[in-house]
């Protein structure tokens, strides 16, 4: 019998999602550790609304944080707030420079298409 273990979860929040047409083109990446029973790690992201609050948009939590995950974290971010014209025009903010410019490498690569 073969084993099967958890792989990616991604979780989208509808209603932030759509007050954020309103917010400040601004988005903040970042990520953490998950040290219980079942380990990985959270990356998320959040941006500003007009009452300079935070406004979580979506959760992802993977296995691994690795260039792989930031990809298929990003491909679904884009899509999710309507694709490379709109994302294109936002500014991204993380603390690891390594996401930057998996994000740089992305919108590249997508405005090639």
């Amino acid at each position: 019998m073969m084993k099967q273990f958890f792989q990616r979860f991604y979780f989208c929040l509808k209603a932030c999602k759509d007050s954020f047409v309103f917010c400040i083109p601004i988005i903040g990446l970042d990520g953490c550790f998950l040290k219980g029973k079942y380990r990985g790690e959270l990356l998320n992201v959040v941006g500003r609304d007009a009452n300079d609050q935070l406004l979580p948009l979506l959760y992802v939590v993977v296995q691994v944080e690795n260039k792989e995950t930031w990809t298929w974290f990003l491909e679904l971010l884009m899509g999710d707030l309507g694709g490379i014209d709109v994302c294109g025009t936002m500014t991204f903010m993380s603390d690891q420079q390594n996401v930057c410019l998996i994000y740089v490498q992305f919108i590249n690569f997508c405005l090639l298409l």
